[in-house]
């Protein structure tokens, strides 16, 4: 079985609000910073089934990474998300998961959206950003999210977020956010939630972070060398980093199949904490058929047969109950 943990979708309500015009591909903004590419594939259901069909996916993951700056548009966009691909699952239950996108500051509104969407629509988990209104992931404000969380025992899949906030560094013509701040991010993001000790406060936790923790196993060994030990001043770890690092899992998007990404990443992640993952439309858009040479690399891959089932879809099958 092969389930595909980061595969995007949009209603076309949100696609035309966001800017989105028919049969033509448009860069939307936040904070004046491009943040993404409306694809018209985006919002057409049956184009995704059909490209599925092609490449061997039995099963997407739908999911949409929740407006930025306002907590407000994101807790609406949420709701007419979640009815939508509600009724996607509901039509095509062997095809679709849905990651309700709830805003973790949202209160008492956002937490009655996660009622409904675990409940009357059959959504199997959220997604967030690895920032929220430019608060990192350990903030003590997103605690009661955590643990609205954790007592319905689902996946919280982190997205890059769109926008950094606070790395002015990245301010250059140079769209440096989309292509290397968001995986910066994805690292701080990772080391932020083991080294504060939010696994240590909410041990079942399942987190599912982006793009291979944004390629953080190739910075993995320097990681270690700081942080390996328990006790680290100013940590609150009680155990050692790995030990924290291996109850997270990491999809295999973001790098549009590169075999590269993939063979670094198995030098410091386990194959039984990886999730298969295209980030489809946005990746593999010029060539969509290109996802089965990438299923076909990783089956090809020097690993045995059973983790190489793991990180195609058994892991994500397990992590949604299916």
């Amino acid at each position: 079985m092969i389930i595909d943990w980061e595969h995007h979708y949009l209603p076309e309500e949100l696609w035309l609000k966001k800017g989105g015009k028919k049969s033509e591909r448009a860069t939307f903004f936040e904070h004046g910073k491009p943040r993404g590419t409306l694809h018209p594939e985006l919002y057409d259901a049956e184009e995704h089934l059909r490209i599925m069909d092609a490449v061997g996916i039995d099963t997407a993951v739908l999911s949409m990474a929740v407006t930025q700056d306002n907590t407000q548009v994101a807790l609406e966009e949420g709701k007419i998300w979640d009815d939508c691909v509600g009724e996607l699952v509901k039509k095509y239950p062997k095809r679709f998961v849905g990651l309700a996108p709830i805003p973790p500051l949202g209160g008492e509104k956002a937490f009655a959206e996660l009622d409904r969407a675990m409940g009357s629509l059959g959504l199997k988990g959220v997604v967030i950003r690895s920032q929220v209104e430019g608060l990192p992931l350990d903030s003590q404000e997103l605690y009661p999210f955590y643990r609205k969380v954790s007592a319905f025992g689902v996946p919280i899949f982190i997205h890059p977020s769109g926008v950094q906030l606070g790395f002015g560094i990245l301010e250059a013509p140079y769209d440096l956010g989309r292509s290397l701040g968001r995986e910066i991010d994805l690292q701080v993001a990772t080391a932020r939630i083991i080294l504060s000790g939010v696994l240590e406060d909410f041990p079942d936790l399942k987190l599912v972070i982006s793009h291979l923790g944004g390629g953080i196993s190739a910075v993995k060994e320097r990681i270690d060398y700081y942080f390996g030990e328990r006790g680290m001043k100013g940590s609150r770890m009680s155990m050692p980093f790995q030990y924290y690092f291996d109850k997270l899992y990491f999809d295999m998007a973001g790098f549009k199949g590169g075999m590269k990404a993939v063979r670094c990443a198995l030098t410091a992640i386990q194959p039984g904490r990886l999730v298969f993952g295209t980030d489809y439309p946005q990746n593999f858009i010029e060539n969509p058929l290109e996802i089965k040479s990438y299923i076909d690399r990783l089956k090809a891959l020097g690993i045995d047969e059973e983790s190489k089932a793991l990180m195609l879809g058994e892991n994500a099958r397990r992590l949604l109950g299916l």
